[in-house]
């Protein structure tokens, strides 16, 4: 059987990010903030588990041209619920500048540090337009993923829980949770053969670290950014405890 045309009976890097204490010292509500891989050749039975009702979101991060090479496998009814909100990958783009004859462990991580630097130098507005649809979307049940859904999807939920006060311990553990969950498919494997950096398969906390910091640098504290999104401070205690238990 193809790669191609194999059902996937489990979500690829999947998990949510209920039940994580809160600042507030309540938890995060489940079923609210779900991430993973590309939901792509899924069973009846893995979309079943991911979509639970019309009004769940499907907040898709991967490039324009990484979308339209693998679409979202949802059936059409609920494809009108999925959100296209383009990252454009930038680790390949920067590892063609790498001379891979002297290429040492540190050059490799200052280009995935470099590149989730970027998810906010060149995306900060696409990362305003996902939160907002979160606030616009309290209660809803949000899918949101990448293609490996480990770098874009792991800032991505990093933000998230950082907004509601969850510990950078909690924050750092579920990020480096890719490098358990995540399981490459053979097509993806070939590729990073070929380009040789094993490192696109894994992920690092430094690497977060370095994304993080950027976007504190570019869009200030996490909490003055959701304010603002959001129209005040009452709004957003009124979101955030909604969404806590």
């Amino acid at each position: 059987m193809t790669e191609s045309s194999e059902k996937i009976s489990f979500v690829n890097n999947l998990r949510d990010l209920g039940n994580k204490k809160t600042k507030t010292n309540n938890a995060i509500k489940e079923n609210l903030f779900i991430r993973c891989a590309a939901p792509i050749n899924l069973s009846s039975e893995a979309q079943k588990m991911l979509i639970s009702n019309e009004e769940t979101l499907i907040i898709d991060f991967r490039g324009i041209n990484e979308a339209k090479k693998n679409p979202t496998s949802f059936p059409r009814e609920l494809l009108k619920n999925r959100v296209h909100l383009p990252v454009e990958p930038k680790v390949t783009e920067l590892l063609k500048k790498l001379d891979k004859v002297n290429t040492r462990e540190k050059d490799l991580n200052e280009i995935f540090k470099q590149a989730y630097r970027k998810y906010t130098s060149e995306n900060l507005d696409t990362f305003k337009e996902f939160f907002e649809i979160l606030f616009k979307n309290s209660g809803s049940k949000i899918i949101f993923h990448c293609t490996a859904g480990k770098d874009r999807t792991g800032f991505a939920a990093a933000l998230i829980l950082s907004l509601f006060g969850v510990s950078q311990r909690s924050i750092y553990e579920d990020y480096m949770l890719s490098n358990e969950h995540y399981k490459p498919t053979e097509n993806v494997t070939k590729e990073v053969n070929q380009i040789g950096v094993k490192e696109l398969l894994k992920v690092n906390e430094s690497w977060l670290e370095a994304g993080l910091r950027e976007f504190e640098k570019n869009a200030g504290n996490i909490i003055e950014f959701a304010t603002e999104l959001i129209g005040g401070k009452k709004n957003l205690k009124r979101y955030l405890e909604y969404c806590e238990k």
